[in-house]
Protein backbone atom coordinates (compact mmCIF):
# COMPACT_ATOMS: atom_id res chain seq x y z
CA UNK A 1 0.00 0.00 0.00
CA UNK A 2 3.19 2.02 0.98
CA UNK A 3 4.60 1.33 -2.07
CA UNK A 4 1.97 1.88 -4.34
CA UNK A 5 1.09 5.74 -2.43
CA UNK A 6 5.05 6.11 -3.38
CA UNK A 7 4.60 5.36 -7.62
CA UNK A 8 1.52 7.71 -7.35
CA UNK A 9 2.87 10.35 -5.79
CA UNK A 10 6.02 10.42 -7.96
CA UNK A 11 3.87 10.04 -10.99
CA UNK A 12 1.78 13.04 -10.00
CA UNK A 13 5.37 14.91 -9.38
CA UNK A 14 6.71 13.82 -12.95
CA UNK A 15 3.07 15.52 -14.19
CA UNK A 16 3.48 18.94 -12.65
CA UNK A 17 6.72 18.98 -14.40
CA UNK A 18 7.27 21.65 -16.90
CA UNK A 19 8.35 19.15 -20.11
CA UNK A 20 9.55 22.51 -22.09
CA UNK A 21 10.84 24.41 -18.97
CA UNK A 22 13.24 21.43 -18.02
CA UNK A 23 14.69 20.78 -21.73
CA UNK A 24 15.31 24.37 -21.88
CA UNK A 25 17.10 24.34 -18.64
CA UNK A 26 19.26 21.46 -19.39
CA UNK A 27 19.90 23.44 -22.73
CA UNK A 28 20.86 26.77 -20.92
CA UNK A 29 23.54 24.54 -18.50
CA UNK A 30 24.93 22.71 -21.29
CA UNK A 31 25.61 25.68 -23.17
CA UNK A 32 26.82 27.69 -20.14
CA UNK A 33 29.37 25.13 -19.27
CA UNK A 34 30.51 25.20 -23.12
CA UNK A 35 30.83 28.43 -22.67
CA UNK A 36 32.69 28.20 -19.00
CA UNK A 37 34.69 25.90 -20.48
CA UNK A 38 35.95 27.59 -23.49
CA UNK A 39 36.05 30.98 -22.13
CA UNK A 40 39.95 31.89 -22.61
CA UNK A 41 39.30 30.21 -26.30
CA UNK A 42 36.39 32.66 -26.96
CA UNK A 43 37.87 35.87 -25.06
CA UNK A 44 40.90 35.14 -27.78
CA UNK A 45 38.47 35.26 -30.72
CA UNK A 46 39.35 38.20 -32.94
CA UNK A 47 37.15 40.28 -34.08
CA UNK A 48 38.47 42.46 -37.37
CA UNK A 49 37.00 44.28 -40.61
CA UNK A 50 36.67 40.92 -42.39
CA UNK A 51 34.38 39.59 -38.95
CA UNK A 52 32.57 42.61 -38.88
CA UNK A 53 31.47 42.28 -42.44
CA UNK A 54 30.23 38.99 -41.83
CA UNK A 55 28.03 40.04 -39.30
CA UNK A 56 26.63 42.71 -40.99
CA UNK A 57 25.83 40.73 -43.76
CA UNK A 58 24.27 38.22 -41.70
CA UNK A 59 22.29 41.41 -40.17
CA UNK A 60 20.79 42.10 -43.72
CA UNK A 61 20.07 38.19 -44.15
CA UNK A 62 18.46 37.96 -41.03
CA UNK A 63 16.45 41.14 -41.69
CA UNK A 64 15.37 40.11 -45.07
CA UNK A 65 14.06 36.72 -43.77
CA UNK A 66 11.97 38.76 -41.30
CA UNK A 67 9.93 40.60 -43.90
CA UNK A 68 10.00 37.19 -45.71
CA UNK A 69 8.60 35.49 -43.43
CA UNK A 70 5.91 38.80 -42.84
CA UNK A 71 4.95 38.31 -46.46
CA UNK A 72 4.84 34.63 -45.87
CA UNK A 73 1.76 35.21 -43.28
CA UNK A 74 0.02 37.73 -45.24
CA UNK A 75 -0.29 34.93 -48.19
CA UNK A 76 -1.25 32.62 -45.16
CA UNK A 77 -4.29 35.35 -43.89
CA UNK A 78 -5.42 35.37 -47.70
CA UNK A 79 -5.31 31.72 -48.03
CA UNK A 80 -7.58 31.30 -45.49
CA UNK A 81 -10.48 33.64 -46.98
CA UNK A 82 -9.32 37.30 -46.06
CA UNK A 83 -9.26 40.07 -48.29
CA UNK A 84 -5.44 41.04 -46.83
CA UNK A 85 -6.00 44.32 -48.37
CA UNK A 86 -8.13 45.94 -45.60
CA UNK A 87 -5.32 45.11 -42.95
CA UNK A 88 -2.12 45.74 -42.98
CA UNK A 89 -0.38 42.53 -42.59
CA UNK A 90 3.56 43.17 -42.89
CA UNK A 91 2.75 45.99 -40.73
CA UNK A 92 1.20 44.26 -37.51
CA UNK A 93 3.19 41.05 -37.97
CA UNK A 94 7.00 43.28 -37.65
CA UNK A 95 5.27 45.24 -34.99
CA UNK A 96 4.51 42.17 -32.79
CA UNK A 97 7.54 40.06 -33.69
CA UNK A 98 9.82 41.85 -31.21
CA UNK A 99 7.35 40.11 -28.46
CA UNK A 100 8.61 36.81 -28.70
CA UNK A 101 11.73 37.86 -26.94
CA UNK A 102 9.14 38.60 -24.12
CA UNK A 103 9.03 35.63 -21.03
CA UNK A 104 6.77 32.87 -22.16
CA UNK A 105 7.37 33.61 -25.71
CA UNK A 106 3.82 33.52 -26.69
CA UNK A 107 3.18 37.37 -26.86
CA UNK A 108 3.41 37.59 -30.51
CA UNK A 109 0.65 35.71 -30.96
CA UNK A 110 -1.42 37.34 -28.24
CA UNK A 111 -0.86 40.58 -29.86
CA UNK A 112 -1.36 39.69 -33.50
CA UNK A 113 -4.81 37.93 -32.16
CA UNK A 114 -6.15 40.59 -30.22
CA UNK A 115 -5.87 42.96 -33.33
CA UNK A 116 -7.18 40.66 -35.99
CA UNK A 117 -10.42 39.27 -34.37
CA UNK A 118 -11.61 42.91 -34.78
CA UNK A 119 -11.79 42.38 -38.03
CA UNK A 120 -11.41 38.83 -38.93
CA UNK A 121 -14.01 36.32 -37.31
CA UNK A 122 -12.92 35.07 -34.14
CA UNK A 123 -12.44 31.32 -35.75
CA UNK A 124 -10.11 32.87 -38.83
CA UNK A 125 -8.11 34.74 -36.48
CA UNK A 126 -7.31 31.52 -34.13
CA UNK A 127 -6.47 29.88 -37.48
CA UNK A 128 -4.17 32.11 -38.77
CA UNK A 129 -1.94 32.20 -35.73
CA UNK A 130 -1.83 28.80 -35.15
CA UNK A 131 -1.47 27.54 -39.19
CA UNK A 132 1.47 30.04 -39.14
CA UNK A 133 4.31 28.30 -36.94
CA UNK A 134 2.94 24.97 -38.08
CA UNK A 135 4.06 26.44 -41.54
CA UNK A 136 7.41 27.28 -40.61
CA UNK A 137 8.25 24.16 -39.18
CA UNK A 138 6.57 22.34 -42.21
CA UNK A 139 9.20 24.59 -44.49
CA UNK A 140 12.18 23.70 -41.92
CA UNK A 141 11.91 20.33 -42.71
CA UNK A 142 12.13 19.88 -46.35
CA UNK A 143 15.68 21.12 -45.72
CA UNK A 144 16.31 18.56 -43.00
CA UNK A 145 16.86 15.00 -45.62
CA UNK A 146 19.60 17.35 -47.20
CA UNK A 147 22.36 16.30 -44.32
CA UNK A 148 21.98 12.32 -45.33
CA UNK A 149 20.14 12.11 -48.64
CA UNK A 150 18.35 9.04 -46.83
CA UNK A 151 15.30 8.03 -48.96
CA UNK A 152 13.22 7.32 -45.95
CA UNK A 153 13.96 10.80 -43.99
CA UNK A 154 13.14 12.35 -47.00
CA UNK A 155 9.91 10.69 -47.23
CA UNK A 156 9.43 11.28 -43.65
CA UNK A 157 9.64 15.01 -43.83
CA UNK A 158 8.82 15.90 -47.54
CA UNK A 159 5.14 13.73 -46.75
CA UNK A 160 4.61 16.72 -43.35
CA UNK A 161 3.84 19.02 -46.93
CA UNK A 162 0.74 16.99 -46.64
CA UNK A 163 -0.87 18.58 -43.57
CA UNK A 164 -1.94 21.33 -45.45
CA UNK A 165 -4.33 19.29 -47.81
CA UNK A 166 -8.16 19.88 -47.36
CA UNK A 167 -8.42 16.62 -46.12
CA UNK A 168 -6.28 16.45 -43.14
CA UNK A 169 -6.69 20.43 -42.69
CA UNK A 170 -9.77 20.65 -40.84
CA UNK A 171 -8.90 17.70 -38.63
CA UNK A 172 -5.66 19.47 -38.21
CA UNK A 173 -7.05 22.71 -37.03
CA UNK A 174 -9.95 21.39 -34.73
CA UNK A 175 -7.17 19.53 -32.56
CA UNK A 176 -5.13 22.53 -32.37
CA UNK A 177 -8.10 24.85 -31.59
CA UNK A 178 -8.68 22.07 -28.70
CA UNK A 179 -5.08 22.04 -27.56
CA UNK A 180 -4.86 25.22 -27.46
CA UNK A 181 -8.59 26.27 -26.27
CA UNK A 182 -7.84 27.14 -22.77
CA UNK A 183 -5.00 30.02 -24.32
CA UNK A 184 -7.30 31.46 -26.57
CA UNK A 185 -9.83 31.79 -24.20
CA UNK A 186 -8.46 33.94 -21.72
CA UNK A 187 -7.69 36.00 -24.39
CA UNK A 188 -11.32 36.57 -25.31
CA UNK A 189 -13.27 35.65 -22.27
CA UNK A 190 -14.87 32.75 -23.77
CA UNK A 191 -15.84 29.23 -22.41
CA UNK A 192 -12.88 26.64 -23.48
CA UNK A 193 -15.55 24.34 -25.36
CA UNK A 194 -17.31 26.50 -26.82
CA UNK A 195 -14.19 27.83 -28.65
CA UNK A 196 -12.57 24.16 -28.81
CA UNK A 197 -16.05 22.85 -29.98
CA UNK A 198 -16.77 26.30 -32.38
CA UNK A 199 -15.63 24.47 -35.84
CA UNK A 200 -17.64 27.12 -38.43
CA UNK A 201 -15.30 28.60 -40.90
CA UNK A 202 -12.77 26.68 -40.80
CA UNK A 203 -11.23 26.65 -44.16
CA UNK A 204 -12.30 23.41 -45.59
CA UNK A 205 -12.42 24.45 -49.06
CA UNK A 206 -9.30 26.58 -49.29
CA UNK A 207 -6.83 26.24 -51.68
CA UNK A 208 -3.47 24.48 -50.43
CA UNK A 209 -1.24 27.32 -48.97
CA UNK A 210 1.64 26.73 -51.56
CA UNK A 211 2.37 30.21 -52.05
CA UNK A 212 3.19 30.88 -48.30
CA UNK A 213 4.93 27.55 -48.14
CA UNK A 214 7.09 28.55 -50.80
CA UNK A 215 7.89 32.17 -49.34
CA UNK A 216 8.34 30.41 -45.97
CA UNK A 217 10.68 27.99 -47.32
CA UNK A 218 12.61 31.05 -48.88
CA UNK A 219 12.54 32.46 -45.16
CA UNK A 220 14.42 29.70 -43.89
CA UNK A 221 17.05 29.55 -46.53
CA UNK A 222 17.43 33.36 -45.83
CA UNK A 223 17.45 32.55 -42.14
CA UNK A 224 20.46 29.92 -42.90
CA UNK A 225 22.61 32.60 -45.06
CA UNK A 226 22.47 35.13 -41.80
CA UNK A 227 23.44 31.80 -39.58
CA UNK A 228 25.85 30.81 -42.20
CA UNK A 229 27.86 34.37 -42.30
CA UNK A 230 28.33 33.73 -38.79
CA UNK A 231 29.53 30.81 -39.15
CA UNK A 232 31.97 32.14 -41.81
CA UNK A 233 33.18 34.96 -39.22
CA UNK A 234 34.86 32.83 -36.95
CA UNK A 235 35.13 29.41 -38.38
CA UNK A 236 38.33 29.21 -40.67
CA UNK A 237 37.01 25.56 -41.99
CA UNK A 238 35.19 22.75 -41.30
CA UNK A 239 34.79 18.79 -42.20
CA UNK A 240 30.70 19.53 -43.04
CA UNK A 241 28.96 20.03 -46.21
CA UNK A 242 26.90 22.82 -46.98
CA UNK A 243 23.69 20.41 -47.43
CA UNK A 244 24.62 19.05 -43.96
CA UNK A 245 24.78 22.56 -42.40
CA UNK A 246 21.59 23.59 -43.74
CA UNK A 247 19.93 19.78 -42.47
CA UNK A 248 21.68 20.81 -38.88
CA UNK A 249 20.65 24.44 -38.86
CA UNK A 250 16.67 23.85 -39.87
CA UNK A 251 16.55 21.01 -37.14
CA UNK A 252 18.02 22.82 -34.22
CA UNK A 253 15.89 25.93 -36.08
CA UNK A 254 12.82 23.60 -35.47
CA UNK A 255 13.64 22.32 -32.07
CA UNK A 256 14.15 25.56 -30.93
CA UNK A 257 11.02 27.02 -31.98
CA UNK A 258 8.81 24.01 -31.02
CA UNK A 259 10.49 23.24 -27.65
CA UNK A 260 11.79 25.75 -25.77
CA UNK A 261 10.24 27.94 -22.34
CA UNK A 262 12.75 30.93 -23.15
CA UNK A 263 11.98 33.83 -25.14
CA UNK A 264 12.94 32.91 -28.99
CA UNK A 265 14.27 29.86 -28.25
CA UNK A 266 17.38 31.00 -26.71
CA UNK A 267 19.20 28.03 -25.29
CA UNK A 268 17.49 25.59 -27.03
CA UNK A 269 18.89 26.40 -30.58
CA UNK A 270 22.29 27.10 -29.69
CA UNK A 271 22.73 23.66 -27.61
CA UNK A 272 21.13 21.53 -30.59
CA UNK A 273 23.72 22.81 -33.08
CA UNK A 274 27.01 22.44 -30.18
CA UNK A 275 25.90 19.04 -30.03
CA UNK A 276 25.56 18.01 -33.38
CA UNK A 277 28.66 20.42 -35.24
CA UNK A 278 31.16 20.30 -32.24
CA UNK A 279 32.69 17.33 -33.99
CA UNK A 280 32.97 19.02 -37.26
CA UNK A 281 33.80 22.77 -35.68
CA UNK A 282 36.86 24.07 -33.16
CA UNK A 283 34.72 24.66 -30.16
CA UNK A 284 35.51 28.24 -29.52
CA UNK A 285 34.88 29.15 -32.95
CA UNK A 286 31.55 27.80 -33.46
CA UNK A 287 30.57 29.12 -29.72
CA UNK A 288 31.58 32.30 -31.27
CA UNK A 289 29.13 32.39 -33.99
CA UNK A 290 26.45 30.50 -32.18
CA UNK A 291 26.89 33.94 -29.66
CA UNK A 292 27.11 36.31 -32.37
CA UNK A 293 23.98 34.83 -34.36
CA UNK A 294 22.31 35.23 -31.72
CA UNK A 295 23.04 39.14 -31.42
CA UNK A 296 22.86 38.92 -35.25
CA UNK A 297 19.42 37.57 -35.26
CA UNK A 298 18.06 40.15 -32.17
CA UNK A 299 18.95 43.22 -34.00
CA UNK A 300 17.61 42.39 -37.12
CA UNK A 301 14.12 41.28 -35.31
CA UNK A 302 14.59 45.39 -33.52
CA UNK A 303 15.62 46.66 -37.10
CA UNK A 304 12.42 45.14 -38.82
CA UNK A 305 9.96 46.79 -35.56
CA UNK A 306 11.17 50.02 -36.28
CA UNK A 307 10.36 50.33 -40.05
CA UNK A 308 7.20 51.20 -39.44
CA UNK A 309 7.82 53.79 -36.64
CA UNK A 310 10.46 55.15 -38.39
CA UNK A 311 8.91 55.33 -41.35
CA UNK A 312 6.21 57.17 -39.75
CA UNK A 313 8.67 59.64 -38.32
CA UNK A 314 9.94 60.90 -41.53
CA UNK A 315 6.39 61.03 -43.09
CA UNK A 316 4.93 63.52 -40.31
Amino acid sequence: MIQIKRNNFVFLMISKINIKLLITLICFAFLGTSVYVNFDSLSNQLIGRQEILWLLVGILFSFLSILINAYAWKLLINNIGYNVNKLNIIKIFLATNIYKYLPGGIWHFVSRFNTLRFELSTEKSVESILLEPLLMVVAGLIFVPFGSFNIAIFILCWSSTLIFLPAFRQSLIKKLKAMKANFFAKIVHMKDRKLANNNQNISISSFYPYKPLCVEIIFVLFRFLGFLCCINAFSTGSLISLGELISTFSLAWIIGLIVPAAPGGLGVFESVILFSLGAHFSEAPLLASLLFYRLVSTIADICAALIYPIRKLFTV
